[in-house]
């Protein structure tokens, strides 16, 4: 009995040339078919968060070169590169948890490279660099000066609870926009005075199952490794980070235990950071705090806050 090969070979040897050039043509066009289907299905799964995944991490933030002061063209830059540019914020980072003081409760390490001229600092494991605070409880002034700044805050930031308000005065998204917090950034405000809560540098959302839901905002300090006004002294606590690793402008990545970056160079000229938490589940007893734990941003996720 003859094999399928031979048949098959019988019966293209019969044909006329034009009939075995338009089979071949058909074959490769059903080939090249495949291919892009095989393709397009991969792009798109690499674009879909993993199912059952959780709420992840903040994401850092990065300037455009191209949009802030001074001489490196913006807030912060980072060594090795003059165009660099970096106001940066991380909360939550590998899970570290929170607390009802505006402190990172992450342990402490090793003095950090990060902004060496600011004395007193404390370099928590989860990259925070935390501005030294005056120790004990706030007195009465520094907690006036800190209810003060809430109600500025919550006063400016009424107009923007819808997030098509905040985009319509300027604001564009500083990290991820399909991410679970997403900080929008006023980059005309962050050049001219990042500290100012009638026109805030940066607005914190969370993308929650009904929506963009407006968390805070946040402040920058006037200069980079130049911490902010004392507040509200142990209340107000400023923070940096000594572990990004930034390429273009943009934060591509946190530093190894090392310290080294595999792509790009690492910040370490950073601007320090002040959150002022609005949303009511936050703002009853982490109004200042540094970064969010997941505990505390599931629930607001979930539209059960």
């Amino acid at each position: 009995m003859r094999s399928w090969r031979e048949r098959l070979s019988e019966r293209v040897a019969a044909m006329g040339t034009a009939a075995r050039l338009w089979w071949a043509g058909l074959v490769t066009v059903g080939m090249a078919a495949v291919l892009v289907l095989a393709a397009t299905t991969v792009m798109d799964a690499s674009s879909q968060p993993p199912a059952g995944s959780t709420v992840a991490s903040n994401a850092p933030v990065a300037k455009p070169a191209s949009s802030g002061p001074g001489t490196n063209s913006g807030p912060g830059s980072a060594t090795g590169s003059g165009s660099t540019s970096m106001p940066g914020m991380a909360g939550m980072a590998n899970g570290a948890s929170g607390s009802s003081s505006s402190s990172s409760t992450g342990t402490a390490q090793a003095t950090s490279t990060t902004c060496p001229n600011v004395k007193g600092t404390t370099v928590m494991s989860d990259g925070m660099v935390m501005a030294p605070v005056p120790s004990g409880s706030p007195t009465a002034a520094q907690q006036a000066a800190a209810d003060q700044l809430v109600a500025q805050t919550k006063a400016t930031l009424a107009k923007y609870s819808s997030l098509s308000a905040a985009t319509a005065a300027g604001y564009v998204p500083a990290t991820k926009p399909t991410g679970y917090v997403v900080h929008y950034a006023n980059w005309s405000a962050a050049r001219s005075d990042g500290f100012d809560p009638s026109n805030p540098a940066f607005l914190v959302y969370a993308n929650t199952v009904n929506g963009p839901l407006l968390m805070g905002a946040m402040y920058l300090g006037p200069a980079p490794c130049t911490p902010g006004p004392d507040i509200g002294g142990p209340l107000t606590q400023w923070h940096a980070h000594d572990n990004l690793c930034l390429s273009g402008g943009q934060v591509v990545g946190r530093t190894s235990a090392s310290g080294a970056c595999a792509s790009g160079v690492h910040n370490t000229n950073t601007y320090f950071m002040l959150h002022v938490w609005t949303e009511p589940s936050l703002a009853s007893s982490h109004q200042f705090q540094a970064d969010l734990t997941r505990a505390e941003l599931v629930p607001i996720i979930e539209g059960t806050a």
